[in-house]
């Protein structure tokens, strides 16, 4: 890969993005994509786990093209 994946390991982006609402238990699964200047550009909240991966590189390939 040639961008950065941040991990939420204490839930604080989960809490403020919509994830969930507990500082405990389970969480949907979200993709956030930020661009280089830290927008976001894109906000994925109906993930499909079989096909994320996919995905997501297409949808930043788009971006480049853009």
């Amino acid at each position: 890969m040639d961008f950065p994946l941040l991990l939420d390991t204490g839930r604080n982006l989960a809490l403020l993005y919509g994830a969930t609402d507990k500082l405990e238990g389970r969480f949907n699964r979200i993709t956030i994509v930020i661009d280089k200047t830290g927008k976001i550009i894109q906000i994925d909240k109906d993930v499909n786990p079989a096909t994320q991966g996919p995905d997501l590189v297409n949808f930043i390939k788009a971006q480049k093209t853009n």
